[in-house]
């Protein structure tokens, strides 16, 4: 009997030992860290950029001789987690171009989003507002961090963590980079255009699953490297300033010309309110179908769709200029969110609203570069325009014009 319990004794420690060198692995596997550097993000940058230009795609006729400053800003998600590293592309010392790339590999393919000749944000005003509302919204409290957050995309602003030392809850504080005005840590409502709030944009990329993602990395990266190698191939060194003679080189290589692109030319308004972008959009989109002759104001749009300040507009109030001022067919979409419905919609030059939790823009084009898709976008936030890819992207739903 004391024979058997030793060896059952022996066999139960023999079986923790196994178990307790077995964790560690474990656990380091689900550790492993995904991150990407800046410097990695920075190849990307350039590859893609030269890639752009010398396929002529629309939007960047004007990047010959543009250069990218290899010190990006890190933009966090409102979640803490850091989501894009913003490079600023510059052409004579002006800015004329923001890229963001994502800052781990989980979150799929490396360029998000291109923006041309976008507007400065204040991004030192904007961190410094926050701390001040935080220490005088809770004087006692800890300030944890302040950081620089895509709050709702594609707004960008200040957030600052603080905790109440007597309760140890934690409070965000958000200030927008812009307009310096301090937004209301709520959830924006998806379907309410012009509402107010935050939402996160790291929740929606993940979407795809991490496997996924990790996978469309890898294909990015791929691409990457294969043009790096055709711009070594023909002496091109793609880190510095693009010059019309490096243009020239790589203009008909293989890897390089994988670009299809489409774009039809509908005017960029500014929003002239926050919560305007329903009213902006249906005013660019007046302009492109001429109908009415004559633009109408924003304020006019709104109130015919019987808008109630502060309150944005819906896809009923959408619906009902599309049939009642444009006698033309609306069709809702939230769900099936094709790149070939993209594309038809496009080349039958039917531009069409296009909207993210809480806000709606108009697409107005495509890029299609090596498998990835772009929107090309008027956004009246801001008056901007950016290419969007659609892997991992924040469009919630679509209205087609027809």
């Amino acid at each position: 009997m004391i024979k058997n319990k030793i060896g059952m004794g022996t066999l139960i420690l023999v079986t923790l030992l196994v178990c307790m060198a077995l964790i560690p692995a474990v656990s380091s596997q689900e550790e492993k860290d995904y991150s990407v550097t800046a410097e990695e993000a920075f190849k990307h940058v350039n590859a893609h950029m030269i890639s752009f230009i010398a396929a002529d795609a629309p939007g960047f006729e004007n990047w010959i001789g543009a250069s990218v400053d290899p010190k990006p800003v890190e933009l966090y998600d409102i979640n803490g987690q850091k989501l894009f590293y913003q490079f600023s592309v510059y052409k004579e010392k002006k800015l004329i171009g923001t890229i963001d790339v994502c800052a781990d590999k989980t979150q799929g393919t490396s360029i998000y989003d291109i923006k041309f000749d976008p507007k400065p944000y204040k991004a030192a005003e904007a961190m410094k507002k926050s701390k001040e509302i935080a220490n005088n919204k809770y004087p006692i409290g800890e300030l944890k961090s302040t950081v620089m957050v895509v709050y709702s995309y594609p707004k960008v602003g200040a957030m600052t963590v603080v905790k109440d030392k007597t309760t140890g809850d934690e409070h965000r504080i958000f200030v927008d980079a812009y307009t310096l005005d301090e937004v209301q840590d709520k959830p924006v409502t998806e379907t309410d255009f012009g509402d107010l709030g935050v939402w996160s944009i790291y929740e929606t990329i993940l979407e795809n699953g991490v496997e996924e993602n990790l996978k469309e990395w890898q294909k990015s990266d791929n691409f990457t490297k294969s043009i790096e190698q055709a711009a070594t191939n023909k002496g091109v060194n793609i880190n510095v300033a693009v010059t019309e003679e490096n243009v020239k080189k790589l203009s008909g290589d293989a890897a390089i010309m994988t670009i299809t692109s489409a774009y039809v030319s509908v005017p960029i308004y500014t929003q002239e309110t926050t919560y305007y972008c329903v009213p902006t959009s249906i005013q660019m989109l007046c302009e492109y179908f001429n109908i009415p002759t004559s633009t109408p104001s924003q304020t006019y749009i709104y109130n015919y769709l019987d808008g109630q300040s502060p309150y944005g507009l819906s896809y009923d109030d959408i619906e009902e200029w599309v049939e009642d001022v444009w006698d033309k067919t609306p069709t809702v979409r939230t769900t099936a969110l094709y790149n070939i419905d993209v594309v038809t919609e496009i080349d039958n030059e039917r531009p069409f609203f296009s909207t993210v939790s809480g806000h709606c823009r108009v697409c107005r084009g495509y890029l299609n570069q090596g498998g990835y898709f772009y929107m090309y976008i008027n956004d009246p936030e801001g008056g901007n325009v950016y290419y969007e890819c659609t892997y991992g992207g924040p469009e919630v739903g679509r209205v087609y014009v027809r």
